[in-house]
This record gives structure tokens, C-alpha cells and sequence, in this order.
């Protein structure tokens, strides 16, 4: 056992010690907070352009409003250096009904870019004896490019139903009065104190609600990420410059692989705990004690370990059966797949964190990890049995995901030459 710990700690000290693990520790925040910046400011300022766009208005009641909500569009955004996002500029086409020849003079002069789009708009959709009137229709040569069509659908459904209503005989500001818009305030739920006194419900905080459970998760698949996969590079290094007969001439492949294990886990626990601790330094000086949940952490310490013992031998046995990078490549894609699926369906987690599809991605051994701890840290949590039951299906998993490690690393640690398959792989496990 001592040899395992001077293994763990000689592997632990190497990763810590090198400047890729400092500068990537203080970075990784500088580098969240500037990808956040540019996200805004990209938001703000990457869509600045004047789109000039022709209206075919059949109804011949359409034009006038639109480009009047244009220009209040154009006005909103700003002009010159300050301006915050695009100028739409609409212009009539000719009163005369257009035809063919005139749709595809607007489409050359889209492609010569003097156009950005044409909308057509046909008489009958302001008709209110039409029960189902026809699409407007918008013709562009960039149809990724969704601005200018929702702003224009927003703006000529509200002028067609005001024309409509007009037509009805409907009086505009009884329409206007009765149509307000209501918004929809999320709210939780009331409570019962101890003196039988109600708690009132308090409006739901989106940073609690969707910002800090997926703060949790990022920091686990970051941790992990940076460092299970090292282990790969090591043990493959490790083999082609031979240091590993050396190292199984003192301690045997078993305490060697437990020993990088531990070593790497140690880092991983590291750079999380560093992580928590900046974020709930900041949450306490911003007042939000409430984010601070240290059952939380101690749950989220103890599936992080199991996560990276879990694919830290599955790297390692793959490394140890490779002879250079080139063969590791294709086999650790599986390994990146099975890692990967935690991170990708906590996107559909977070929108239905009750799911059957929630549920079982919980209790998907390499999934459970990551979507427990999402799902823990929302609300509602799941109950008890669950995190339970998926820490006893992700620590079962482990042990048998390490011993099988062991006996591939045992065999192919001194291998050299032509790396094995994963059939091979499969006959060291079941070799007695």
C-alpha cells in the first residue's frame, strides 16, 4: 500500500507542478468570463449591417406601418460607431401588379447583394371572411439569417389582425385594451411554517434555477476531462521510452496503475475544490448564501472520484495496450463517446429533469456522475434513493471498470510492437 501512495503522490506532484496545469487553472475562469464578454458583445455588435429589403404589399394598407415600425426599429439600434444592431430598410415595390419578370429582376439583384430580400405580401390576408389566408412570403438568398423575418412576421400579424378588426367594425382601442399582454412571473411554492403560519411563494431565481446546476456540471466534465485523458499519454510515453520495465521492476503493474490512478484523482478533486471555492467566495460576496450547499459538494466529491477512477482505467488501459499515439487514437473514441453522453443529455435534462429519460441517464453508470449532480443541484432534487442507487451503480461500475484495467494493464504494460484489439483486450480480462 505505501508503494501505491509514493506512486500517487510522484504522479500527482508531476501533473501539479507543471506550467499547463497553473496557467490552465488561472485561466480557465479569465477564459469563461471572456467567452461570456464576446458572446454579448458579439450579440450586440456583430449584426450592424443596413438590410434594404422591397415589399410586394397586395393588401395596399400594409407598407405605410411597416416602414413606420422600421424606422422606430432603425432609430431603437442607433447609428454610426454607437449603433447596436441592424437598420432594415424597406422600400414599395411599383403600385402596378408585379409578375414573374419582376420577382426574378428582385432575386439578380439580391445575388449582386443591392437587395437583402423581398417579402410579398397577398391581399387576402387582411380579409377577416378568410379562415385560413395565405403565407407571406420572404425570399432570401441567406435563409440562416432570422432577424429580419420574426421581426417582420411580429410586425405585419399586428397590423394585419388591426386591419382586420378595422374592416369588422371593431372599435381599435377596445381590440388594443382587451388584447394586453400578460406576462407569466415563475413562482415556487408556498410552505407551512412551524408556527402554522403560510410562507408565501417567491419568484424563481434563474441563477439558482439553471445558471448553478449547470455551473456544477461544467466543473465536473472540466475536472475529468483535464485530467483522466492525460493518463493515456503518460502510460503510452511511458512504454516507448521504456521507463515502464523500470517502474515494474519495483512495484507491480496493479499498485502502478492504482498509484496513477489516485494520482490523477487527487489532481482532478483539486482543481474542482479550487473551482467551488472561487465560485462560493463570489456567492457569498454577492449575498447568495444560498448557493453555498456543502451536501452538495460532499456529493459532488464523491462522484467526481469515481468518474475519474472510472475512465481514468479505461485510458490506461488503452494506453498500456497501444504502442504510440497513432493506436490509441481510434480506440479512445468509445471511451470519448461514453464520456461525452453525461454532457450532451444534461441539455435535454435540464428542460425535463423528472423524465424517464432523465431517470435513466441518472442511473447510466457513465452518465450518472454528470446528470445526478444536475439534477441534484436543481429543483426539485430527486429523492435520496436515487442519488444513492446511482452512487451504488456508479461505485460497483468502478471496481469492475479498475479490475479489468488491471488485467489488460498487467499484460500489455511490457508489450511492444503491433498494438492490441479490443477482442485481445477482452481475452486478457477473462485469462486467468
Amino acid at each position: 500500500m505505501n508503494r501505491i501512495f509514493i506512486v500517487a503522490q510522484s504522479e500527482f506532484l508531476t501533473l501539479v507542478k507543471t506550467k499547463a496545469f497553473l496557467i490552465g487553472l488561472l485561466l480557465m475562469p479569465v477564459i469563461m468570463a471572456g467567452a461570456i464578454g464576446f458572446q454579448v458583445y458579439a450579440q450586440k455588435h456583430s449584426d450592424r449591417d443596413d438590410h434594404k429589403f422591397v415589399v410586394i404589399d397586395h393588401t395596399g394598407v400594409l407598407y405605410a406601418p411597416l416602414s413606420a415600425a422600421a424606422a422606430a426599429f432603425n432609430q431603437k439600434n442607433g447609428t454610426g460607431a454607437v449603433r447596436t444592431g441592424p437598420n432594415f430598410i424597406p422600400e414599395a415595390a411599383p403600385s402596378a401588379t408585379p409578375d414573374e419578370a419582376y420577382r426574378l429582376e428582385l432575386s439578380d439583384q439580391i445575388k449582386k447583394k443591392a437587395l437583402f430580400a423581398f417579402v410579398e405580401i397577398p391581399a387576402s390576408v387582411v380579409d377577416p371572411n378568410v379562415e385560413t389566408p395565405p403565407a407571406i412570403q420572404y425570399y432570401t438568398e441567406t435563409p440562416s439569417y432570422d432577424r429580419l423575418p420574426n421581426w417582420l412576421e411580429q410586425i405585419l400579424n399586428e397590423q394585419i389582425t388591426k386591419s382586420r378588426f378595422g374592416q369588422a367594425g371593431v372599435d381599435q382601442a377596445l381590440v388594443k385594451k382587451l388584447s394586453t399582454h400578460a406576462d407569466i412571473a415563475m413562482m415556487g411554492l408556498l410552505a407551512k411554517k412551524t408556527d402554522g403560519t403560510v410562507e408565501q411563494a417567491k419568484k424563481v431565481d434563474q441563477i439558482a434555477a439553471f445558471v448553478a446546476p449547470f455551473a456544477v456540471l461544467f466543473i465536473m466534465f472540466l475536472s475529468v476531462t483535464s485530467t483522466a485523458p492525460q493518463l493515456l499519454n503518460a502510460i503510452i510515453e511511458e512504454k516507448m521510452s521504456r521507463i515502464s520495465e523500470v517502474l515494474v521492476a519495483s512495484v507491480s503493474p496493479f499498485e502502478l496503475l492504482l498509484g496513477k490512478l489516485f494520482g490523477v484523482t487527487g489532481v482532478a478533486v483539486l482543481l474542482a475544490l479550487v473551482y467551488f471555492l472561487g465560485a462560493g467566495y463570489y456567492a457569498i460576496y454577492a449575498g447568495r448564501t444560498e448557493l453555498v450547499q456543502p451536501a452538495l459538494m460532499g456529493w459532488f466529491v464523491i462522484f467526481l472520484i469515481c468518474c475519474v477512477l472510472m475512465f481514468g482505467s479505461m485510458f490506461l488501459a488503452i494506453g498500456s495496450a497501444c504502442s504510440d499515439i497513432k493506436d490509441a487514437q481510434s480506440m479512445m473514441q468509445p471511451v470519448m463517446l461514453l464520456l461525452m453522453v453525461g454532457y450532451i443529455g444534461s441539455f435535454a435534462v435540464l428542460r425535463a429533469p423528472e423524465s424517464n429519460l432523465a431517470l435513466g441517464l441518472s442511473f447510466f453508470p457513465t452518465s450518472a456522475p454528470f446528470i445526478m449532480m444536475l439534477r441534484m443541484a436543481m429543483q426539485p432534487t430527486p429523492p435520496l434513493w436515487q442519488p444513492a442507487l446511482a452512487l451504488a451503480i456508479t461505485l460497483l461500475t468502478t471496481v469492475g471498470f479498475v479490475w479489468a484495467a488491471s488485467r489488460i494493464f498487467r499484460v500489455g504494460l511490457l508489450m511492444q510492437g503491433k498494438g492490441a484489439t479490443f477482442a485481445e483486450m477482452i481475452r486478457w480480462i477473462k485469462a486467468s
